[in-house]
């Protein structure tokens, strides 16, 4: 189970269906990102974007770190 976590806001989005539609979307955020000048942190931006300025980075809770 993956889930999507605002690296500014801490949001987590855990609904499989809507991190489904978010990751086929990616590559337009990146894209629009990288026309405004900036390079893409996530694969896509905040629910509070308008608030926070944060993007979406992909984690898998389940992976255990060494």
């Amino acid at each position: 189970m993956e889930i999507l976590v605002c690296d500014r806001c801490g949001f987590e989005l855990t609904d499989q269906d809507a991190i489904l539609l978010a990751l086929e979307g990616t590559d337009s955020w990146q894209n629009s990102c990288r026309g405004l000048g900036e390079e893409p942190r996530g694969v896509f931006p905040c629910k509070y974007f308008r608030n926070c300025r944060g993007q979406m980075q992909l984690l898998n809770p389940k992976k255990k770190k060494k």
